[in-house]
């Protein structure tokens, strides 16, 4: 199947001092054209197509691992195309920006994924310290973060950073979006640590159950590894979504460089 999307960002010229690089200055300066979208939002209109194909049951039990390969610009017209499980989403010059593969039921990736308990969430650190590879939480858990969504809260995400029309994620009985879902584990980090310029580059999720809008989140973390490679510094942290009633919603591990090396 193939499904389309336009990728965008709200006035790309606009400073971005929490990840410059999704400013068009910024992403300039780190060697980029211009503003990178971010791989969240990309994401989510990829799912689209996941939606489209699997039905409403992906969002409860489906699950995705994808890979981002090229940066995504604002105005890029892109096309996701799917064949069995696996899938890319490429720009107008042919380029995969996004592959992987999706499906139902249990993900090949899902037993590797550190499993943290759920544990009541702890204040902000204050100050954070930069993350750095010597001070990456390496093997260790990451402290507990309260994530509340309001209505109106998911709403204006919806509406203003994905301009997303699904009924699903509207209305009284709302579900999150998966893209929103997916982002979890890169708050979760700037809980503990100031990092950034940051490119998000691989994601694995697995829907566990449904995650509803109008709930107090929360969620928890391991760091399973930080490392270099080609002068970036790369960190990679497993996650897991939890609602009110202490249900895992959402496991996930997400991969980052959280230090991009000299333009």
């Amino acid at each position: 199947m193939r499904y389309q999307f336009t990728a965008f960002l709200n006035n790309p010229d606009a400073p971005r001092p929490e990840n410059p690089i999704h400013s068009t200055d910024g992403g300039r300066q780190h060697g980029f054209k211009g503003a990178l979208v971010g791989g969240i939002h990309v994401y989510g209109w990829t799912t689209g197509a996941f939606l489209e194909l699997l039905g409403d049951e992906w969002l409860d039990s489906g699950w995705v691992d994808v890979a981002f390969r090229r940066p995504t610009y604002d105005g890029d017209a892109m096309s996701v195309n799917i064949n069995g499980n696996e899938f890319t989403a490429t720009n107008a010059a042919s380029e995969v920006c996004l592959q992987g593969r999706v499906g139902l039921g249990k993900a090949p990736f899902l037993d590797d994924i550190h499993t943290t308990r759920f544990t009541p969430a702890v204040a902000q650190v204050d100050p954070r310290p930069n993350l750095t590879l010597d001070n990456a939480p390496r093997a260790k858990r990451l402290a507990p973060m309260s994530v509340p969504l309001s209505a109106a809260e998911h709403r204006a995400f919806l509406d203003e950073t994905l301009r997303e029309t699904n009924h699903l994620f509207h209305g009284e009985d709302a579900r999150c979006h998966p893209a929103w879902v997916a982002g979890r584990p890169i708050y979760l980090l700037h809980h503990s640590f100031e990092y950034g310029p940051a490119v998000h580059t691989r994601s694995q999720v697995q829907h566990l159950a449904p995650a509803r809008v109008g709930q107090q989140f929360t969620v928890t973390g391991h760091c399973e590894d930080a490392f270099e490679k080609n002068g970036h510094h790369y960190i990679v942290n497993d996650a897991s979504l939890w609602g009110e009633q202490g249900d895992e919603l959402a496991r996930m591990r997400h991969t980052a460089i959280f230090r991009l090396r000299t333009a």
